[in-house]
């Protein structure tokens, strides 16, 4: 029966602690080279820019916080290094807090500007049907075809309305349920530092 020998370099902390560094960093850099690239060109003061944003930050979230606890996890032998990530850790999971409540106030702007959209498109063609029905000469379709299309119009533009506030409020969902948590997670680590930094 073979026996397999573990190489010293890779069962010593030390080891361990440098792939945690290597892995952890190379996260960190794959997270904010997509954040650079996504935010590009950068348009904060756009509603479907920043919840677009907003939203794929949620999504790649979880990729910082993996980062984040294996840089910790390297860091465990120094002290200095853990209260800094921990404090990083720290402000980063407020910041990410605090971006919820932009998240729900941009998920109500689009969605009302969304619903007021449909609602203007649909009493212009109401509109133009009501101007075809004075002048029914001027058309070539019959008055009965003319009710049917307004009835089809209000029909679509409420459909329209409810489909897009319920894709609205999941994508909300979502991009929030993946904040909060990644930012009790970032809180939790940064907390963790900033207490071993005291023992």
């Amino acid at each position: 029966m073979a026996s397999f020998s573990t190489s010293p370099s890779f069962a010593s902390p030390y080891g361990v602690r440098s792939i945690c560094h290597i892995v952890g960093l190379a996260c960190l850099a794959g997270f904010v080279i997509d954040l650079i690239a996504l935010g590009f060109p950068p348009d904060p003061f756009s509603l479907e820019w920043r919840i677009d944003f907003l939203q794929q930050v949620g999504d790649r979230s979880i990729i910082l916080l993996f980062a984040a606890a294996l840089l910790m996890l390297g860091s465990l032998d120094s002290r200095r290094g853990l209260r800094q990530l921990g404090l990083l850790c720290l402000l980063t999971g407020i910041m990410f807090h605090l971006s919820c409540i932009l998240v729900i106030r941009d998920s109500v702007l689009l969605q009302q500007r969304t619903v007021r959209n449909i609602s203007t498109q649909a009493a212009e063609l109401q509109t133009q049907i009501k101007q075809a029905e004075a002048n029914p000469g001027s058309a070539q379709i019959t008055l009965d075809e003319l009710r049917q299309a307004a009835q089809l119009v209000d029909q679509q533009a409420s459909t329209l309305k409810q489909n897009t506030q319920t894709t609205i409020v999941k994508s909300s969902i979502a991009s929030l349920g993946n904040l909060i948590v990644v930012g009790l997670g970032l809180i939790g680590l940064g907390r963790y530092g900033l207490r071993v930094r005291k023992g």
